[in-house]
């Protein structure tokens, strides 16, 4: 998304309150300026945050593969048990 339609989705009273106008074309330089850098700074830790939450998927999937090996090799020593047992 860009700067503009972020800020098109602000409600109008809380850029009221702020002091800013209702429309992204009505800023000045300068509070353009303040409102491109935060968008951008913003859509920059999400890509971080994004990117650390899709390892952590990897590590889960990798984890969850090992279990689930580790189960059938439970399940596995427990049915050759139970067949010893009769």
């Amino acid at each position: 998304m860009t700067s503009e339609e972020i800020y098109d989705l602000v409600a109008y009273f809380m850029k009221e309150d702020a002091g800013l106008p209702c429309r992204y074309e009505e800023l000045s330089f300068e509070q353009r300026s303040f409102i491109d850098a935060l968008v951008e700074n913003f859509e920059s830790d999400a890509e971080e945050h994004i990117a650390s939450l899709e390892m952590t998927v990897l590590d889960l999937e990798r984890e969850l593969v090992e279990v689930e090996l580790e189960n059938r090799s439970l399940q596995k020593e427990l049915s050759n048990r139970e067949g010893t047992l009769v």
